[in-house]
C-alpha cells in the first residue's frame, strides 16, 4: 500500500499533480502526523518571515544543512547550532524541509540586498546634474547669412549629449531638412536633421557614442534627411 505520508514534503512545495493533491488533501484529513507536521512547518516559515534580520547568509550554511539531510547516520557534533536546533525541533523528514526552506530565505536576502545596492547605484547616476563641458558659436552663411546658433556639449556621468539651437533660419520646402555633422580630422559623423519652425527656430539633442569626439560643428541643407555624407550646401558652422 501507498504510504501517502511520503508525499508531504512534495504536497508543500507544491510538486503533485491534481490528483495527487487531492488524495492527499484527503489523507490530510485522517493523518495526525501530517497535520503536525505541516503545522511545525508553516510556524517555521512565519517565525522566519518576521523575525530574520537582512544579513548576508554565511557561507557554510548550505554545507552545513546539507551535511545534515544526507549525512543523518553521522554522528552529530555538539558545537553544530543548526543541527542541534533542527534535530531538537523537528523530525528528519521536517528538518530537512525547513533546512532547503532556511536556505531559500537566506538567498532571498541576499538578492534583496543586492537589488538595493543596484537601486542606490542608479540613483546617484541619476542624480548626478548634467554639467555644460564646452560652448559652440554657430554662424550662418550663404542663404542662412542672418542666421545664428549655439551647440552645448553636456556630460551626465559617463554619458555625453549635444544639443544644438538655431534661431533665424530661412524656410525649407518639401523634403528639405538642415542636417548636422561633426567634423574630426576631416571625417564627417551625421549627428540627425532640423526642421525650423515658422519663425526659423529649431532644436536638436544628439546623444553621443561613448569614445565618439569631433572638433567642428557644420550645417548643409539638404534635399532629404539621412545623408552618409552630405551632398547640399553648407548653411552654418562653428566660429
Amino acid at each position: 500500500m501507498e504510504n501517502k505520508c511520503e508525499n508531504l514534503s512534495l504536497y508543500i512545495i507544491d510538486q503533485l499533480s491534481e490528483h495527487e493533491k487531492e488524495q492527499f488533501k484527503r489523507h490530510l484529513k485522517t493523518c495526525a502526523h501530517c497535520q503536525n507536521e505541516l503545522e511545525s512547518l508553516q510556524d517555521t516559515w512565519q517565525t522566519l518571515s518576521y523575525d530574520m534580520e537582512e544579513v548576508d547568509a554565511p557561507e557554510s550554511l548550505k554545507m552545513e544543512v546539507m551535511d545534515f539531510i544526507f549525512k543523518e547516520d553521522e554522528k552529530e557534533s555538539p558545537h553544530n547550532p543548526i543541527k542541534l536546533f533542527l534535530t531538537k525541533h523537528f523530525s528528519p523528514l521536517s528538518a530537512g524541509i525547513t533546512a532547503i526552506l532556511i536556505i531559500g530565505f537566506a538567498g532571498l536576502l541576499w538578492y534583496n540586498l543586492h537589488l538595493k545596492d543596484t537601486i542606490t547605484a542608479l540613483e546617484e547616476q541619476m542624480a548626478s546634474p548634467a554639467q555644460i563641458v564646452r560652448t559652440f558659436n554657430l554662424k550662418g552663411q550663404d542663404i542662412a547669412s542672418s542666421a545664428n546658433g549655439t551647440a552645448y556639449l553636456l556630460q551626465e556621468g559617463h554619458d555625453n549629449s549635444l544639443i544644438i539651437e538655431l534661431n533665424n533660419m530661412p524656410g525649407i520646402k518639401d523634403d528639405e531638412v538642415y542636417q548636422v555633422w561633426l567634423l574630426n580630422n576631416g571625417n564627417r559623423q551625421n549627428a540627425g536633421t532640423i526642421k525650423p519652425d515658422q519663425n526659423g527656430n529649431g532644436l536638436i539633442t544628439y546623444r553621443m557614442p561613448k569614445d565618439q569626439s569631433f572638433d567642428d560643428i557644420g550645417i548643409t541643407l539638404e534635399p532629404n534627411p539621412n545623408n552618409t555624407q552630405p551632398k547640399g550646401r553648407k548653411v552654418m558652422g562653428t566660429t
